[in-house]
């Protein structure tokens, strides 16, 4: 650590200090380096520079949270998990009223490698701020709800929502995540049900699944294929749809409006050409009929689908 003493003896609040020097030094010998585990190890003491630097900023006579945030953002750029890491740019989030960056960052700090654990009085400390980010969260959320009241809106899908996922009691949250969607309906189920569901097949139905730990899998007929957001979305849409869908339609609802950008017909195409290689009983699901002179795809007559998602995931037709 290089460090200008004030001619002394003093604390470390008596330090000047210039961690771009030591950081130089560390990152000149990471770039150098060739073999893997003492790259491994200079990293892991930049890392510790990094922490301790932010610290020292944090807290110093002369705090200087712009720079601790730098010093701590740059240790998240190396090891997003980083617990203390996190938990010192909670604090510095916390203290500028952001709550919900602050509160990102305490779940992250809770969450993070087990190998630098907080220890117990943080770990107290970042679920009691959590709870005072969630109040603040929750208080303006409700504030803005009574705002919004008065505006125009969609009342009965609204109404839906407000009836089966806006809580009155903790109890009631497990049931309040998950969602069901079917030809027939679209409901908030149990935990019980959304999993045990999952289980039960039925001839001529596919099944659509989308979460954090699988992330996106179509099953048919007992087969199983696992495919990128896109393609899940695409065929989700089509699935859906009461009536063919051509791919100017496609392009309109499932890249301009949700996915937010623009693709063009070919593009379109070309996608749903890997998707019906990709898939091994596309042409079971879906047919493709032509509408004057476009192609058009839709749901197979006879064929069905549940969608399993979290209550909060929303849909290029919603």
């Amino acid at each position: 650590m290089t460090a200008c003493h004030k001619g002394r003896e003093c604390g470390v609040e008596e330090y000047e200090f210039f961690p771009h020097h030591e950081e130089r030094r560390l990152l000149a010998e990471w770039r150098e380096e060739k073999d893997r585990k003492r790259r491994e190890k200079i990293e892991s003491e930049l890392i510790h520079l990094y922490v301790r630097f932010g610290e020292y900023f944090k807290i110093s006579s002369k705090p200087d949270p712009k720079l601790a945030k730098m010093y701590l953002q740059k240790v998240l750029k190396r090891k997003p998990s980083h617990p203390v890491a996190n938990y010192r740019l909670a604090h510095l989030y916390y203290n500028e009223g952001r709550y919900a960056e602050a509160a990102y960052h305490f779940h992250r700090a809770l969450s993070g490698s087990m190998d630098e654990p907080l220890n117990d009085t943080q770990a107290m400390l970042s679920h009691m701020f959590l709870v005072n980010c969630g109040i603040f969260l929750a208080s303006n959320a409700l504030k803005q709800i009574e705002k919004m009241e008065t505006k125009p809106y969609d009342e009965e899908k609204v109404e839906g929502y407000r009836q089966a996922i806006f809580l009155n009691r903790i109890e009631d949250f497990h049931r309040a995540l998950y969602r069901m969607i079917t030809p027939e309906s679209d409901e908030i189920v149990t935990e019980e049900t959304y999993f045990s569901e999952q289980e039960r097949f039925s001839l001529h139905e596919v099944m659509l699944c989308l979460s954090e730990r699988d992330g996106f899998v179509v099953r048919y007929a007992g087969e199983l294929v696992e495919l990128e957001y896109q393609s899940f979305f695409a065929l989700a849409t089509i699935l859906h749809s009461e009536r063919p869908m051509t791919g100017e339609d496609v392009r309109k609802m499932l890249f301009q409006s949700f996915f937010g950008r623009d693709v063009t017909d070919a593009a379109v195409r070309k996608m749903f050409e890997r998707l019906r290689a990709r898939i091994p009983f596309w042409d079971e699901i879906i047919e493709t009929i032509r509408i004057g002179n476009k192609a058009a795809r839709r749901r197979k007559q006879g064929v069905s689908y549940r969608i399993f998602c979290r209550a909060s995931d929303i849909f290029p037709w919603e």
